[in-house]
C-alpha cells in the first residue's frame, strides 16, 4: 500500500493499473513497438516517408522473406506502397530501411490531426509470417528564438496543461475511454499542449492526442539520485534511468503528437557537477535514440539552489529578516513549497538572481529549450542575455496567466506556458483549498485529499479559473461570472501561491441577503456592465489592459445577475447567473446510451441537483445513492470536493457545490443496463443504457446509419417541396395559402 511504503508526493496508484498484453507471434516477426517512421520532408505536395521495421528471426536457419510496407490514408485508400526482400541469418534481428513517397500529404497539426495508418506484412513462400498495424502523423517541426515553435511553418503557442495520472475517481486505473475523455475536455477548455508530469504517458492517451490534436511534453523522471520523499524512485535511478529512456522513445517515437521530450522535473543536484553530468548524458542518449524531437528539463532554480534561497531573498529584500535568519541557520523546518508558500509567489522575481542563471548554466546548454518552473520573469532577462536560448514555462502558477501569456505573446523566444495543473489529481493535498482564519500552510491536514489546483476538476468540471484561463488565450468572447460566499466576505484568506479565487459561478445564498460578497467578472472586452434584476450596478474595465479581469463587491439579492460585455460603447455577449428555486430534483447525464462488452468501457454520469427550472442547487448538498442492475457494474461514485472522508466505491456520495458524478463500467458479456439514481426529497431517475458485443454494435451503427440515411432523404425531399412551393407562390403573386 502507498501509505506503508510512501514513494512520491501524489497518488501514484498500487497493484497492475495499466493494461496488460500478451503478444504471440512466429518464429520469424516484428517485434513489438519494431516499426519506427519518420517523416522528415514534410509538405502538401509531396512528402518522404522512412519505415524502418524490425526483422527478429528465432529460427536456427537463414530465411528470405519479403516484407510489404503498405500506407493508407483516413478514407482507407492506399497512397504509397514498397516490397522488399530481405535475407536473415538464423537468430539475427536486423532493421530494414524503406523510404515511401506521398503525393498531396494531408499534414497533422492541432487544428487537423490528420493520420496515416503503416501496414507491415513479413511474407514467405505466399503466406503471412507477420503482421503489424502502426499509426502515424506527417507534420514538420521546427524551432528557433525568432519564429518559437513551428509546425508545419506555423508558430505555434503552447496553451499548456499539467496532468499528472490519476483519473480522479476511478484513481489510476487507465481506460481508453478515460484517457480520450481527458483529452478531449482540456482541448475543449482551450488548451493544445499537456505536459506528462511526471510519469510515462500511457499509450491510449498518446492516441488521444494523436487523434484529437493535442501536442505532448512527455516527461520521465520526478528525481534522479537525490531523494524528495523516502522510498522514491531515487533508488533505483542510477540502474534503471537508461532502461526507461529507451523505453520512453520506443514507445513514443510515432506519436506526431510527442514534439519534446523532458527528463526531469525540479531535479535538486542540477547546480552540482554530477547533476550537470547527468543531464547532458541523458539529454544526448534521447538524442541519439530519436533525433527528430526536442529536449528540455523542467528547471526550478530555486529548487536547485534551496540552501542559498535565504542568501537570494536577503539580496532581494523579500523575506522577513526573522526568516532569512532561520534559512540561513538551517533552522527553517519547510521545504521549498513551504518556502514559497511564505513568499506567496515571489519565486519569480527571485529566479532572477544572477546566482540562479550561473549555477544552471550547464544544464541550459544541454537543451534545445529550457522548460523554466516558476520562473517567468527570467524569459525576457534570458532573451536580452542569451539571444540563443529558448524558453517556456513548464510550470506556472494558476492565478498568473495573463501575466504569464502577455510575455508569451510578447517574446519570440518563449514559446508557451504550462499550467500547475490543467486537470485536478489526488495527492499533494490541500495546495489549491483557500482557508479562512488559519495560518498559510503548502499541504492541509487530513481529511484533505485532493491537490484541488486543477483548471477542471477531478470530475471534469470546468472551474472559474478554466473559463478565465480561456478567455486571457483570446479563444471565448463571452463574460464569466464568479462569486463568493458571503459568508466568507472580510474574512482573511490564507492561501498558498498556487490558490484561484475561492469562487463558484452561483448567485443562491439562503440567509444571506443584504450581506456583502466578491464578485469577479472575466471579459475580453474593454468593459462590463454588471446588472442585479435589471437595475445597473455600474461600469467596469475589463480587456487586456485589466488583465480580463473585474473584482467588486455587491450586496446579495436573490434573482438575476446579469453581466454585459461593451466594446466602443456597444453592446456586445451577456451572462447571467440565477437564483435557484425552492423544488429540488435531480438531473442525470450520461455521456452515452451503450457499452462495449468486455470490461473495458465506461458511461460517465453527471449528477446534479437542480430547481424546477434547471438552475443548479450549488448550496445543496445531498446524499446521491446509484445502482446498477444487468450488464455493467458501478465503477465509481465521487465528487470534486477535496476534503472528504467518504469512499469512491460506496453506492452514496454526497454532492459538491450540487454535483456528483457516476463512472458505470461494462460487464464481460452484453445485456441490458439499469442505472437508479436517488437523492434524499428528490424524485429518483432511472436510465436504461446496454452493453453490446462487438459483432452486435456493427449491427447497431448500420441501423442508426440507414435510418439517417433515410432521414436525410426525408429532409432532402422536404427541401424540394418548400422551394417548389416557394416558386409557385411568386409566380402567382404569393396568394397560396402554407
Amino acid at each position: 500500500y502507498n501509505s506503508a511504503q510512501p514513494n512520491t508526493r501524489w497518488y501514484t496508484g498500487s497493484g497492475i493499473y495499466r493494461p496488460v498484453w500478451l503478444y504471440t507471434g512466429g518464429s520469424v516477426r516484428i517485434p513489438v513497438d519494431g516499426v519506427r517512421i519518420q517523416t522528415p520532408d514534410a509538405s502538401n505536395e509531396i512528402s518522404r516517408v522512412v519505415v524502418e521495421t524490425i526483422l527478429d528471426n528465432d529460427e536456427g536457419q537463414s530465411r528470405k522473406v519479403t516484407l510489404k510496407t503498405r500506407i493508407q490514408n483516413r478514407a482507407g485508400e492506399c497512397v504509397s506502397q514498397e516490397k522488399t526482400t530481405v535475407s536473415l541469418y538464423g537468430h539475427e534481428k536486423k532493421t530494414v530501411r524503406q523510404v515511401l513517397y506521398i503525393r498531396n500529404a494531408t499534414l497533422w497539426s492541432v487544428e487537423e490531426p490528420s493520420l496515416y495508418q503503416c501496414g507491415s506484412e513479413v511474407r514467405s513462400d505466399g503466406g503471412v509470417l507477420d503482421s503489424a498495424d502502426t499509426t502515424f502523423g506527417i507534420r514538420r517541426l521546427e524551432l528557433d528564438p525568432m519564429h518559437g515553435l513551428r509546425v508545419n511553418g506555423s508558430t505555434v503557442l503552447l496553451r499548456g496543461a499539467c496532468i499528472h495520472q490519476d483519473h480522479g475517481i476511478l484513481g489510476t486505473a487507465s481506460f481508453k475511454k478515460a484517457e480520450r475523455r481527458k483529452v478531449r475536455l482540456l482541448k475543449e477548455a482551450g488548451f493544445n499542449a499537456i505536459r506528462i508530469s511526471h510519469h510515462s504517458a500511457t499509450k491510449a492517451l498518446l492516441e488521444a492526442c494523436d487523434e484529437l490534436g493535442m501536442l505532448v511534453l512527455d516527461e520521465v523522471f520526478d528525481v534522479w539520485n537525490h531523494c524528495k520523499t523516502q522510498y522514491d524512485y531515487s533508488l533505483r535511478f542510477a540502474k534503471n534511468w537508461e532502461r526507461d529512456i529507451e523505453d520512453l522513445v520506443r514507445k513514443d517515437f510515432n506519436h506526431p503528437s510527442v514534439f519534446m521530450y523532458s527528463y526531469g522535473n525540479e531535479i535538486q543536484e542540477l547546480a552540482t557537477i554530477s547533476g550537470a553530468w547527468w543531464c547532458r548524458a541523458m539529454a544526448e542518449k534521447i538524442r541519439e535514440l530519436d533525433a527528430t524531437r526536442f529536449v528540455t528539463n523542467s528547471i526550478n532554480g530555486l529548487a536547485a539552489l534551496e540552501e542559498h534561497n535565504g542568501q537570494i531573498a536577503a539580496d532581494m529584500g523579500i523575506l522577513p529578516q526573522e526568516v532569512v535568519d532561520r534559512v540561513m541557520e538551517g533552522t527553517y523546518d519547510g521545504d521549498i513549497n513551504e518556502l514559497m508558500t511564505v513568499l506567496h509567489g515571489a519565486m519569480n522575481q527571485m529566479a532572477t538572481h544572477p546566482m540562479i542563471d550561473e549555477a544552471m548554466c550547464e544544464a541550459y546548454s544541454c537543451l534545445d529549450a529550457c522548460g523554466l518552473n516558476y520562473m517567468r520573469d527570467c524569459y525576457e532577462l534570458y532573451a536580452k542575455q542569451h539571444p540563443n536560448r529558448i524558453t517556456f514555462g513548464s510550470e506556472t502558477l494558476p492565478p498568473d496567466i495573463a501575466l504569464n501569456w502577455e510575455k508569451v505573446k510578447a517574446i519570440p523566444s518563449c514559446i508557451g506556458d504550462f499550467t500547475w495543473t490543467g486537470w485536478d489529481y489526488i495527492g499533494e493535498s490541500g495546495i489549491g483549498i483557500v482557508q479562512y482564519g488559519e495560518e498559510d500552510t503548502f499541504f492541509k491536514p487530513y481529511p484533505a485529499y485532493l491537490a484541488y489546483v486543477g483548471d477542471l476538476d477531478i470530475t471534469g468540471f470546468r472551474r472559474p479559473i478554466s473559463y478565465y484561463r480561456e478567455i486571457v488565450f483570446g479563444l471565448r468572447k463571452k463574460p464569466y461570472l464568479a462569486v463568493q460566499n458571503p459568508e466568507n466576505f472580510g474574512r482573511k484568506e490564507n492561501k498558498t501561491p498556487w490558490t484561484c479565487s475561492d469562487l463558484i459561478a452561483g448567485w443562491t445564498w439562503p440567509g444571506q441577503e443584504g450581506k456583502p460578497c466578491k464578485v469577479e467578472i472575466y471579459s475580453p472586452s474593454e468593459e462590463v456592465e454588471l446588472r442585479l434584476n435589471g437595475r445597473s450596478l455600474g461600469r467596469y474595465p475589463t480587456g487586456a489592459k485589466n488583465r480580463y479581469k473585474a473584482e467588486l463587491e455587491v450586496c446579495y439579492e436573490a434573482g438575476i445577475l446579469e453581466a454585459v460585455a461593451y466594446d466602443s460603447g456597444e453592446e456586445g455577449e451577456t451572462v447571467c447567473l440565477c437564483t435557484a428555486g425552492e423544488q429540488s430534483r435531480l438531473k442525470v447525464e450520461c455521456d452515452t446510451e451503450v457499452l462495449q462488452a468486455g470490461e473495458q468501457d465506461l458511461a460517465y454520469l453527471a449528477i446534479s441537483v437542480v430547481d424546477e427550472n434547471g438552475v443548479t442547487r450549488a448550496e445543496r448538498e445531498a446524499s446521491v445513492a446509484v445502482k446498477v442492475n444487468g450488464a455493467a457494474v458501478l465503477f465509481g461514485l465521487g465528487s470534486a470536493n477535496p476534503v472528504s472522508e467518504e469512499n469512491f466505491y460506496d453506492t452514496t456520495r454526497t454532492t459538491f457545490h450540487g454535483m456528483a458524478q457516476a463512472v458505470i463500467r461494462s460487464a464481460k458479456e452484453s445485456g441490458q443496463v439499469e442505472v437508479l439514481v436517488e437523492a434524499e426529497g428528490c424524485e429518483s431517475v432511472v436510465l436504461k443504457l446496454e452493453t453490446v458485443s462487438e459483432g452486435q454494435d456493427e449491427k447497431r451503427k448500420m441501423k442508426i446509419g440507414e435510418m439517417r440515411k433515410e432521414e436525410m432523404q426525408k429532409g432532402a425531399l422536404q427541401e424540394v417541396r418548400e422551394e417548389l412551393g416557394k416558386q409557385e407562390r411568386e409566380e402567382k403573386g404569393g396568394q397560396i395559402n402554407e
